[in-house]
């Protein structure tokens, strides 16, 4: 059976680097997708009367808070959310209370649109809630979240490395197969380049209608990889479109320039923490550099959870030597080690690598991913015990107790590497063989 397993990887793997099924791969396809065509906003997503490009973002709080962005066209200046607690029994639709959206007009080149925003505080743990967003104009249709239960407990989430190109007809299908495995999951990170060009609305586009309805009802938590950085005057800028439609914790370090993409949430017994490695590898001034390391210190130290992931673009370590992110591991390696993190889930390197047996002392899991279309080419490299490439993966994490059981997944369902990581007292994680009947 494993002498199968293995070859159909190979033959997968080689199905896949040929070209059969993705359009873009190894150098050649990176040269390609450096200098894309310009793609303007076309009509195909033009916002209308009726909300479009709802998304549920993390908060500090996920127990007790939900945040909802979403969009509509110009002039629908009032808009609403109405919400309450499930029930199966539609007649729930007349007993709902209502609140105004936070909304604000946004224009660029001959996108003209509103984005509108509200966090529902005071929420039950634990608790299935359904709501819609709208105005007078139109309403989406009714969509349902579950809060996180309010004291530690299993835990089980999704996450996904880059999607910026293929988007809509190749990444769908892995946030879709995801979700069809993990359809309770209590959040989806999403670790950088969601898209490949930052201010490009239709790419935007894309991403939202690939996940459709999920982004709408599992909390997302995104960070930003270097593909939502523009350098129109040679200093790196954050997506225009980036705090619009996503509303993410204020509880990070107060720069203006870290503000939405370096924060934290705590979901029942784990501490997710995002990172902004752009403002490692491109800062301005090594004073941005200290402030996100001291606060990253500060949030470890005071973490009151038992588990501690922690999600970033740029990887510790690479999946192709060459490919080396030197103020990323000089200042954020330390404080892992120091602090003792347990996993770090990466991207950017368009290919698939986990190990941690060679990183010492503490023994943190490194992670990188993909899940768009685009793929580089890959080596084996001495801190990895896995590396792999040209294939489109999801990955299903859950927490429970003392065990973290990771599941590497084909865009097509294969399971494709696996591991459980067992935490002990006083000792380093210890890296287990994959059990089945432990993540069933």
């Amino acid at each position: 059976m494993e002498k199968k397993t293995v070859a159909r990887r190979k033959f997968l793997s080689g199905f896949i680097k040929a070209g059969a099924l993705l359009p873009f791969t190894g150098a050649a396809a990176f040269a390609k997708a450096a200098t894309p065509p310009v793609v303007q906003h076309t009509e195909g997503y033009a916002a209308g009367n009726i909300p479009d490009r709802i998304i549920l973002t993390i908060t500090k709080d996920p127990a007790t808070s939900a945040t909802i962005n979403w969009r509509s066209s110009a002039g629908i200046n009032t808009a609403y959310i109405e919400y309450t607690t499930a029930d199966a029994h539609p007649a729930f639709a007349a007993n709902v209370q209502r609140l105004t959206a936070s909304s604000e007009a946004f224009k660029l080149e001959a996108l003209d649109v509103v984005y509108h925003r509200i966090t529902l505080t005071g929420l039950q743990p634990a608790t299935l809630y359904t709501y819609r967003v709208g105005s007078d104009n139109g309403w989406s249709e009714w969509l349902q979240f579950k809060t996180a239960a309010a004291t530690p407990g299993k835990t089980s989430f999704i996450y996904l490395g880059d999607a910026q190109v293929g988007i809509r007809p190749f990444w769908s299908r892995v946030i879709r197969k995801a979700y069809a495995q993990l359809p309770d999951a209590q959040a989806i990170i999403h670790a950088g380049d969601l898209v490949n060009r930052a201010n490009n609305d239709e790419e935007w586009g894309q991403w939202f209608e690939a996940g459709g309805y999920i982004h709408g009802s599992i909390p997302s938590l995104v960070t930003p990889g270097n593909h939502e950085y523009t350098h129109e005057d040679g200093l790196p800028h954050l997506s225009l479109f980036w705090k619009k439609q996503f509303s993410l914790p204020g509880n990070g370090t107060g720069d203006a320039q870290l503000e939405g993409s370096v924060f934290y949430a705590d979901i029942q017994g784990v501490r997710f923490i995002s990172l902004n490695t752009m403002m490692m590898e491109e800062a301005s001034a090594a004073a941005l550099i200290d402030t996100q390391v001291k606060w990253l210190e500060t949030t470890l130290e005071n973490n009151p959870n038992k588990w501690t992931v922690v999600t970033m673009h740029h990887p510790v370590f690479s999946t192709k030597k060459g490919r080396y992110n030197e103020k990323v591991r000089a200042h954020f390696k330390p404080v892992f080690d120091k602090y003792k993190v347990d996993i770090v889930l990466q991207g950017h390197d368009h290919a698939y690598g986990r190990g941690m047996q060679q990183v010492a002392p503490y023994g943190t899991m490194y992670v990188v991913s993909v899940s768009g279309s685009k793929m580089y080419e890959y080596e084996k490299m001495e801190w990895a015990d896995i590396v792999a490439g040209h294939l489109q993966m999801y990955h299903l994490i859950t927490i429970d107790n003392d065990r973290l059981s990771f599941r590497s997944h084909l865009a097509t369902g294969e399971l494709f590497d696996a591991f459980i990581l067992e935490k002990r007292r006083n000792k380093p994680n210890r890296l287990l063989p994959f059990k089945p009947s432990v993540v069933a």
